[in-house]
């Protein structure tokens, strides 16, 4: 039962060859019962007691190789992610920006809060719902990873800060097992290249290194008119073993730039469906245009610059780690991981604001801002007539009246959210069959962004490069000039600090060759400082926007224009800005008890009640009342929110069955802040639910796979609204799964994966829905020889339009052939990948 090593050869011996893209097979079909047989012996190294394996482990754990996450066809980590039983990952967001949660516990706005995203034991950012910071931004999937491990709730709460809800973790290739390979992935149906490679091995008998990244350009999944996806990844360890333990350090450089889709217009069909517009269709294109990339705007102090809206999401992190794993007594395991980051970037993309034009043209809107506009004195306009003109691409001077979208430029800069994170533990074995574990945990979470001047535009609503546009009234006065409808909407400076430092210590029984039994206990506290400076909008000085050499009304910093969508540039300047400082601590107790029955090798029994914490962090900022004047905490709040949860499970495993089914009771309180709508949350979310998690080797060549997860899930209180109490929470389904079936050969195989989910609500209120679907991928591969492979897969491949959030604009009653704001999931790709590996 015991085991003298936390390190284990089997999680090393898992070698995988996985693109972001596409995935060629690497492992031949015959080593596919071995590996699935080493599986249920694995040492669990995430979030969890050390020395137990998945079957033993009173946690429910889930763990992706190669010839899991193939299967996917996933286009983003994200869509990883969202075949693991319990997790609701959203990938409409494109390659970054998913929303990511577990078992009930509430999405109400973007990120992963209540989950944390880890790279080899370590989060990739201590906070994963960041402001236009997601962890999934600075996290790519290559063929750099082992496998993913997850642990769903139980001891995530003391064996990690900040991850109630449990902790994804993708764990590094080291290189033991020698080779390499190098492919190539190409779109068929959309435009993207992607080259990766892979290489590890032995430098002697005891030390051993592995290299891997990729490089890809391209448009992406969905039409933009330039190329968005642009960058690449490379990381490198090397691993020194010792007669008592081992040594790793680690690299990563990451500088990659992907197109974020925000949500935008989609038409309601029915109830609980949705469709293209006209001109549009946001499941493939996007409203990003090469005739809207470079934009002249204020940073967050009213300084001039442009910027590039092709940047997307940019990623830039540089890393540098080093894990430390010795026996350093008889039976007393030292281990320690170190990781620092340098993490920087930004995010910019359109953001559909509103449908002035709605299903119609766009001369009421030129009518309407006309009306509501005046001139440098205050003086009405002449708007007897408006004239609407393209501002610039093909035809630019024309007039036009077709339908139109405000895009708010969402523009900000990250600036600095670099971390410096160290955990460390004594782990004792006795002879009794006691297991005690002390450990401390240091992380330092740098939180520095500029929100721009937000710039809003009105644009051609078009899918094929959205073209700017000109409004004037009858006497020629430019109310939109080359499409600029307000030169600036907010500008904040954020620049945050949070300290977070907990001891935590583990015991466990064994109280007999059957009977396994922990309990655990982490106390976090969290020391906060820093700064926000509010001040909105633009600069104090009049600044030719559009370049033409003139001054007019829009660029003049004196205008103050009130009235419908456009306001004006403010003449404000940083002297007189508010500002808001943080200077507090918060803290927090967490504990989790635990234990498992083994029936047999094969059987195991388990039961586990936890309560965990997760510090609110930088969207505090946005919660009127929350924070004093002089940055320390209200009444109102303690700095974190908490989440409970019962489970008791089932698991089943061997090298041809495998089932596990966890019963699970949730409760979290949830303090949130929304960017899009500017509502607040203080919350309470009740949720109750089922995982089945299931594989049947049927035959030598037949295999199924899967997951199916019910969830009864609602709002049992809220501090703003209580009209809402008792509502199925948003995008919250009661039924998600994943059922994977795939034949195999000695040469080919071919599969699919159908991933789904009943209908589910978009918003709180419980009016709109989305309606229940099934996404169809499918995959094949073909071995040429043993070492070079052709893989085909297609992702969503009945073209489903499916969102994951939808807004009403403005908010009120919807009717079959309104326009709203959301975000669907792709529709369908095709990628063909070729690989070739080498010894």
């Amino acid at each position: 039962m015991k085991n003298t090593h936390t390190l284990n050869a089997l999680t090393l011996a898992v070698c995988a060859a996985l693109s972001g893209t596409a995935f060629a097979q690497e492992a031949a079909p015959s080593d596919a019962e071995k590996k699935e047989k080493e599986k249920y012996e694995q040492i669990v190294v995430t979030a969890a007691p050390g020395g137990a394996t998945m079957q033993e482990a009173s946690v429910s754990v889930s763990s992706f190789d190669e010839n899991d996450i193939i299967k996917l066809a996933p286009r983003s980590t994200a869509e990883v992610f969202r075949a693991l039983p319990g997790i609701r990952a959203e990938s409409s967001g494109g390659g970054g920006n998913a929303n990511i949660t577990i078992r009930g516990i509430p999405l109400a706005t973007g990120g992963s809060k209540f989950l944390q995203l880890h790279e080899d034991g370590l989060p990739v950012l201590e906070y994963g719902d960041i402001n236009f910071g997601n962890a999934d931004n600075f996290i790519r999937y290559d063929w750099s990873v082992a496998n993913v491990e997850a642990i769903r709730g139980g001891s995530a709460s003391t064996f990690a800060s900040n991850s109630p809800g449990g902790v994804i973790n993708m764990i590094s290739n080291t290189g033991e097992v020698g080779g390499g390979a190098i492919g190539t992935s190409f779109g068929v149906d959309y435009d993207e290249f992607r080259l990766d490679f892979r290489y590890g091995g032995e430098i002697s008998d005891d030390m051993y290194y592995h290299i891997a990244g990729f490089a890809r350009g391209g448009e992406g999944p969905r039409d933009t008119g330039y190329n968005g996806d642009q960058g690449g990844q490379i990381k490198f360890n090397i691993t020194k073993m010792l007669d008592n333990g081992h040594i790793r350090f680690y690299y990563k450089n990451l500088d990659d730039k992907v197109s974020t889709y925000l949500p935008s217009p989609v038409l309601v069909k029915g109830d609980g469906e949705y469709g293209p517009v006209p001109n549009y269709d946001a499941s493939s294109q996007a409203l990003n245009s090469a005739f809207n990339t470079n934009i002249s705007t204020f940073d967050s102090f009213g300084n001039p610059e442009n910027r590039d809206v092709r940047d997307g999401i940019e990623s830039k992190v540089s890393s540098f780690g080093i894990e430390v794993d010795l026996e350093v007594a008889d039976n007393l395991f030292l281990l320690n991981k170190f990781r620092t980051s340098d993490i920087s970037g930004g995010f910019i993309a359109p953001f559909t604001d509103g449908f002035p034009a709605g299903p119609g043209d766009v001369s009421n809107f030129a009518s309407a801002l006309c009306a509501g506009a005046t001139d440098g004195d205050g003086n009405a306009l002449n708007c007897d007539t408006t004239t609407v003109t393209l501002a610039n691409g093909p035809g630019a001077g024309n007039a036009y009246s077709g339908q139109a979208f405000t895009n708010l430029q969402f523009d900000t800069r990250i600036n600095d959210l670099g971390n410096m994170i160290n955990d460390f533990s004594l782990r004792k074995e006795f002879d009794n069959g006691v297991d005690l574990t002390v450990g401390y945990y240091y992380s330092n979470q740098e939180i520095a962004t500029s929100w721009s001047s937000w710039q809003t535009f009105i644009q051609t609503l078009d899918g094929s490069n959205s073209q700017m546009l000109n409004i004037t009234n009858g006497d020629g006065v430019e109310l939109v000039s080359d499409g600029l409808l307000s030169p600036s909407f907010l500008s904040w400076e954020w620049d945050l600090n949070y300290q977070t430092t907990a001891p935590y210590m583990n015991v466990g029984f064994e109280l007999s060759d059957n009977i396994l039994i922990d309990a655990s206990v982490r106390y976090d506290t969290v020391e906060a400082s820093g700064e926000l400076i509010n001040s909105c909008c633009g600069g104090n000085t009049d600044f030719d926007i559009n370049g033409n050499g003139v001054i007019e009304q829009i660029e003049d910093a004196s205008a103050t224009n009130s009235g419908f969508i456009r306001g004006g540039v403010i003449n404000l300047n940083r002297a007189g800005a508010a500002s808001q400082i943080v200077d507090y601590d918060a803290n927090n107790t967490s504990y989790s008890v635990g234990g498992s029955y083994l029936l047999s090798d094969s059987q195991t029994f388990f039961a586990r009640y936890s309560k965990g914490g997760r510090a609110i962090a930088d969207r505090l900022l946005q919660i009127g009342g929350t924070l004093n004047q002089d940055g320390s905490l209200t009444s109102t709040t303690s700095g974190f929110d908490t989440t409970k949860q019962l489970e008791v499970g089932y698991k089943y495993g061997t090298s041809d069955l495998m089932i596990n089914a966890t019963l699970f009771d949730t409760v979290t309180e949830d303090t949130q802040a929304e960017v899009t709508s500017g509502l607040t949350f203080m919350r309470e979310y009740e949720a109750t639910g089922l995982e089945f998690e299931g594989r049947w080797n049927a035959t030598d060549n037949f295999v199924m796979a899967g997951n199916l997860t019910w969830t009864d899930a609602e709002i049992s209180s809220d501090v703003n609204n209580a009209a809402i109490v008792g509502n199925t929470p948003r995008r919250q389904a009661d039924w998600i799964w994943t059922i994977t079936p795939e034949y195999v050969t000695d040469t080919w195989s071919v599969g699919a994966s159908l991933q789904g989910s009943t209908e589910y609500y978009v918003q709180d209120n419980n009016d709109l829905k989305q309606e229940g679907y099934t996404l169809v991928n499918l995959f094949a591969t073909y071995w040429v020889n043993d070492q070079f492979s052709v893989a085909l897969n297609v992702n969503n491949a009945t073209d489903e339009f499916v969102v994951t959030e939808v807004e009403a604009t403005p908010f009120g009653e919807i009717s079959t052939g309104d326009f709203v704001r959301g975000r669907p999931l792709n529709g369908r790709t095709t990628v063909l990948s070729l690989k070739y590996m080498f010894d």
